[in-house]
């Protein structure tokens, strides 16, 4: 806890991934993880929140959506997108690369997610260059892309290959930003649950890039 108190950037495995991950406040944690990373595409950085009773602290999800509804999501894995709440716009710029939303993870028991769950909101994605990821960032890739600019690297060995999930390891992401709703990238959250609790829910990943370059203007996706 003292280390992400003062700034420090750790690399640790969630139930899906090995991420790099700093204290969501950390201005300077959270430039260090886009310097580490190599990052000049947009890829703003996902808020790790304790419980998924926190998510209506931080974003802003419509009313329709019920507490049942984000817990389902959240703890099956799917990160979920969503305009902030005024208590997101209070974390450094960076974190969101300037965008009006934030993505919330909370799911599973592994180390970065009890840290998180203990010390607060943090500010995590895969830890590996950018561009390098696949469906899984496992610990080799993770220690050899970024351990040794990190401040902490917790091996918490391999992650297993879970056959029921097919070929996606990683988390699902959905943005509920747009209307209808897009899917970013596939995962460990069935695309056919997620349809069946969004009928309108646009699974063409090329839309989802045109109304995010739309919405952002210039970017390098």
């Amino acid at each position: 806890m003292r280390l992400l108190k003062n700034d420090g950037v750790i690399v640790a495995p969630s139930v899906t991934n090995y991420g790099v991950f700093c204290s969501a406040t950390s201005a300077s944690g959270i430039a260090r993880i886009f310097k580490m990373k190599e990052r000049t595409k947009f890829g703003p950085l996902t808020l790790g929140i304790g419980h998924p009773d926190d998510a209506r602290t931080y974003a802003d999800i419509p009313p329709e959506f019920s507490d049942e509804l984000i817990a389902e999501l959240l703890l099956g894995k799917t990160t979920t997108v969503f305009f902030k709440a005024p208590a997101a716009t209070l974390f450094p710029e960076q974190m969101t690369m300037g965008a009006p939303t934030v993505g919330l993870f909370c799911h599973g028991m592994s180390p970065m997610y009890e840290i998180g769950r203990d010390f607060g909101p943090i500010a995590l994605t895969s830890s590996n260059i950018s561009g390098t990821g696949g469906h899984q960032v496992t610990r080799e890739q993770a220690i050899n892309d970024l351990g040794q600019h990190a401040d902490l690297v917790i091996d918490g060995g391999p992650i297993g290959w879970d056959e029921t999930a097919g070929p996606f390891q990683s988390n699902t992401v959905v943005d509920f930003s747009f209307n209808p709703p897009h899917l970013v990238r596939p995962g460990r959250f069935s695309t056919e649950r997620l349809k069946s609790l969004f009928p309108t829910l646009v699974t063409d990943l090329s839309a989802y890039k045109d109304v995010i370059t739309k919405r952002m203007g210039n970017i390098r996706l």
